[in-house]
């Protein structure tokens, strides 16, 4: 389960720097649990009732849904590049809303699990070419920090597919929160050369070469 008061703090710093390079007048963030489900909304320049009629009806009328693209690449989409039906655009005309820029946040397997919706209200241009490759440039930027502080280690995979010990599970979890050797071996108070076995019989357990392989292959 994703860490609640580090998508709080994530979601609030990249809305921030969003505002510093342009303005919007709202935005909505949201936990993605699969294609079906969002749930967790934050919302801001809009009534919460907004997103009730979204989520029950409007949803399949929005071509930048979560939906459209949970099986796509595309971190970033801007509504107004998708050309919105008339359902959909008469929906965002009552809740006083002319444009939105979706950011799509990835586990490494490229599953989506969290989004950031910013909006600009009808007396605002739409979100221009321009406006789009700066927001994507930061989706990059952030991107590894997202990944470092939202990985889950599915430890059941570890133990029962690959015998690791307690003691390879606790190297385990140091590797893969950034930690090198020298720091993993003053933490769990043993030598380098311990830890450094540790590793080795890890990869071999689990047929990597290193800690790049094994951060691919396991992490959710």
């Amino acid at each position: 389960m994703l860490n609640h008061d580090f998508l709080n703090t994530f979601s609030r710093n990249f809305i921030n720097q969003i505002k510093h390079v342009c303005p919007i007048d709202g935005y909505l963030t949201y936990n993605i649990d699969n294609i079906f489900h969002a749930y967790n909304f934050d919302v801001y320049g809009i009534p919460n009732s907004s997103i009730d009629e979204y989520l029950n009806v409007q949803i399949e009328h929005d071509p930048v849904s979560f939906r459209h693209f949970y099986h796509q690449k595309n971190n970033v989409a801007v509504l107004d590049h998708y050309q919105p039906n008339e359902v959909y655009r008469d929906f965002m005309k009552r809740w006083q809303v002319s444009d939105t820029a979706e950011f799509f946040f990835r586990k490494r397997n490229g599953e989506p699990i969290f989004g950031i919706s910013i909006f600009r209200s009808p007396d605002k241009e739409n979100f221009n070419t321009l406006e789009q490759k700066i927001f994507e440039s930061f989706h990059t930027l952030s991107e590894s920090y997202f990944h470092h502080h939202a990985d889950v280690i599915d430890k059941n995979l570890f133990i029962d597919q690959y015998n690791l010990t307690k003691k390879e599970i606790v190297v385990l979890e140091e590797l893969f929160s950034g930690l090198e050797g020298n720091y993993i071996a003053q933490k769990l108070n043993c030598s380098l050369a311990t830890v450094k076995t540790h590793v080795q019989h890890i990869y071999q357990k689990t047929n990597v070469k290193n800690r790049q392989e094994l951060l691919c292959k396991f992490l959710r």
